[in-house]
């Protein structure tokens, strides 16, 4: 029976500082060698630049879609179990989210593995390179987040409110993990955003998702958009300095507190409709004593031309 680890989170706060960043996109560059440097790290991680941003704010109808990877960290910070990527285009004011299972599998110097070891194996660049392979979308920015990171901002902000579809009970005395939320519309603090999209199953047969991960997956997306129609608001500018220093200690990025202020007006107008949520195509397979997620190509193929913004 497959064992599926609890620890999977989503630490889509980072999307409050991504999405502050979506509407340069028209001069970034693309050559990932300058991000990282035989997978070396940088002296200064959190401000790791793809290319210099011209001076002011540049108008909307002049901007070209971007695309922002966001990576969460497990529990002992090297693996990416939790991948999105962010497309958005400023000119359509419109924000795609596309979720990439961490047991997408992949090949690397002409082995099999997993999409979330690659962050081990060779940083950020690498995980981009295979996204770039599976969608055909480049990536512009980046941001690595860990828990404790997640739950800290989450509090600064109030807490996230969310209609819990279910109880939410599990143990796991192993992880130190231990979920109980009852179902209903409340405010969530980051403790409990954390447990909300962390949970997947209960303890006792037939508890949890009918749909297992992808129930898991579409709560997670649930929140960002929660997330960001709440929080992406006048009362909570004030605090984009608190967050941005919150995050430097927990977060590894490409963005700097300049370009966050620079482009923060561009987002206020973004509409909670206006922000689709999507899958990597695909189905799960048990290979050698291991369970991937194979994906359809044509199917991604498909959904990335019809859906998202190039």
């Amino acid at each position: 029976m497959r064992k599926v680890r609890t620890h999977k989170v989503i630490f889509v706060l980072s999307i409050l500082l991504s999405l502050m960043l979506f509407v340069e996109g028209a001069r970034i560059l693309t050559n990932w060698d300058s991000l990282i440097s035989n997978n070396e790290p940088s002296q200064d991680k959190s401000h790791i630049r793809l290319g210099q941003i011209d001076e002011g704010v540049i108008p909307a109808q002049k901007l070209e879609p971007v695309n922002v990877l966001v990576l969460g960290l497990d529990g002992e910070e090297v693996r990416s179990d939790v991948i999105i990527l962010l497309n958005f285009s400023p000119v359509e004011n419109k924000l795609n989210i596309l979720s990439i299972a961490r047991d997408t599998k992949v090949r690397v110097k002409n082995r099999t593995s997993k999409i979330n070891a690659l962050i081990h194996i060779g940083g950020e660049k690498l995980v981009a390179e295979k996204i770039r392979e599976l969608t055909g979308l480049n990536v512009h920015y980046y941001i690595t987040l860990n828990f404790e990171g997640f739950r800290k901002v989450v509090d600064t902000l109030d807490g996230v409110q969310m209609d819990v579809p279910i109880d939410m009970n599990y143990d796991d005395p192993d992880q130190n993990l231990h979920i109980h939320l009852k179902k209903g519309l409340q405010t969530l603090n980051g403790a409990k955003a954390e447990h909300l999209v962390r949970y997947r199953k209960g303890n006792r047969r037939g508890e949890g998702y009918e749909d297992g991960d992808i129930g898991r997956i579409k709560m997670q997306q649930e929140f960002i958009k929660a997330l960001i129609d709440q929080k992406l608001k006048l009362k909570y500018i004030s605090k984009t300095d608190d967050i941005y220093f919150i995050l430097r200690k927990y977060m590894k990025s490409n963005i700097e507190l300049n370009d966050i202020n620079r482009y923060l007006k561009h987002l206020q107008s973004l509409k909670f409709e206006e922000i689709k949520s999507y899958t990597l195509p695909g189905e799960t397979a048990y290979i050698s004593e291991l369970w991937y997620f194979i994906c359809d190509p044509e199917e991604t193929r498909k959904l990335i031309n019809d859906h998202f913004f190039k």
